[in-house]
């Protein structure tokens, strides 16, 4: 199984893509850019589990329950809002993937694309994610800039830095 160190290295890789795929190569795929986001921190949680117990899980929901600060027998809890930051970023990541609700216990059949402001909102709960992961084992994912109309200096971001969107490499959703 991988080590802590290995899932950090994956994680990096995942926010090189997403500033990739955010700026300069295939702008205004938000699906890729939410699920990039989940990714990057099936990575990082995954990386915390390695270190607090030598902890691999082959599913989500196992990790789930692992990390769930509401469970008595969670080995590795986390606090509330990280965890729940976490279920968003899946809840998103499961939206763009699929095209459904971001809730799976919502049964609509209609169809739920994904827009800048489902990718403002993963940024926002994978900034909260990789700042509480920053102060716990002090590891390094650079600073990635990243562009969003949904986005601004009030959304205070504390680990990503914001790029200045252009009308050539953001679009926003429709009305």
């Amino acid at each position: 199984m991988a080590s802590f160190d290995e899932h950090i290295k994956q994680a990096k890789s995942n926010l090189d893509f997403l500033v990739d795929i955010n700026s300069k190569i295939i702008p205004n795929h938000w699906d890729w850019e939410v699920t990039t986001c989940y990714y990057t921190a099936v990575h990082i949680i995954n990386a915390h589990l390695a270190k607090v117990g030598n902890l691999h899980y082959k599913t989500h929901d196992q990790t789930k329950d692992a990390i769930n600060p509401y469970n008595q027998l969670s080995p590795s809890k986390l606090p509330p809002d990280i965890y729940l930051a976490y279920l968003k970023l899946e809840g998103l990541s499961r939206r763009a993937r699929y095209l459904c609700n971001e809730d799976p216990k919502n049964n609509d059949v209609n169809q739920f694309l994904t827009y800048d402001k489902h990718f403002g909102r993963a940024i926002k709960k994978l900034d909260d994610l990789i700042h509480y992961f920053k102060g716990a084992y002090g590891i390094n994912l650079g600073e990635p800039q990243v562009a969003c109309i949904e986005l601004t200096a009030k959304s205070q971001l504390k680990f990503f830095k914001l790029r200045t969107a252009t009308s050539s490499n953001v679009q926003p959703q429709p009305s």
